[in-house]
């Protein structure tokens, strides 16, 4: 145990430079008087490559998330498929479906799986997908009998560059609606080589922007 003189210098050592630790003691100086606690501060933890891993894939849906709003600049596609599914937060939904479809370092690898967009409104069933360098012809079907086909869906192309994985696009036909059955969309070359593969994404929104369908992958 420490005399009184060392004590004594402790303490000025303390009054002058602050909280001191020393052998898992933590020595600090209250109303004049010198006061001693445990220190709580334990050794950093390791963590083990799962944790890693986890977190570097955290680190790359959050990334992609930042570049998709960018792209839909302020389209409310997932604001409104969160409040449709009682999710706390826009961000959280995307990160929840899409997560396990995105690499660290790599942006997204199972393109067929990946959510370009979610929602309540009647997804498309499509007929067709055909390429012509870089025009691309989109099919669905139609059933305007049907209580949530309406005529004036409009729709919405989200794709990404087979090159560029990590950078979602996005494309809205002029005047194009779910009634027409087709859509013809000319994606920009963005200096890509020729032939580049395109994953794309077709959905619908209302008018509104209040209201949303999944998306469909359609490999071009």
């Amino acid at each position: 145990m420490a005399n009184s003189r060392q004590l004594n210098l402790l303490k000025e050592m303390v009054k002058s430079g602050g909280p001191i630790r020393m052998e898992g003691m933590t020595y600090y100086v209250r109303n004049g008087k010198l006061q001693a606690c445990a220190s709580k501060r334990g050794r950093r933890k390791v963590r083990t490559e799962k944790e890693v891993a986890a977190n570097d894939r955290f680190s790359e849906v959050r990334t992609l998330w930042r570049m998709y709003r960018r792209a839909a600049g302020e389209l409310p596609v997932w604001r409104m498929a969160a409040r449709e599914a009682g999710a706390a937060k826009s961000d959280s939904l995307f990160h929840s479906l899409n997560g396990a479809c995105v690499r660290a370092g790599e942006g997204v690898w199972a393109f067929p799986a990946f959510r370009f967009a979610a929602g309540s409104l009647e997804m498309p069933v499509v007929t067709g997908v055909a390429r012509e360098g870089w025009r691309v012809m989109l099919e669905w079907e139609y059933d305007g009998a049907h209580a949530e086909a309406r005529d004036g869906d409009r729709v919405y192309v989200g794709y990404f560059y087979g090159t560029q994985p990590q950078v979602p696009q996005l494309l809205a036909p002029l005047g194009v609606c779910r009634r027409d059955g087709r859509a013809v969309v000319d994606i920009p070359p963005m200096g890509q080589p020729e032939g580049t593969p395109l994953h794309l994404y077709l959905f619908f929104g209302t008018e509104r922007n209040d209201r949303f369908s999944p998306s469909v992958y359609c490999p071009a």
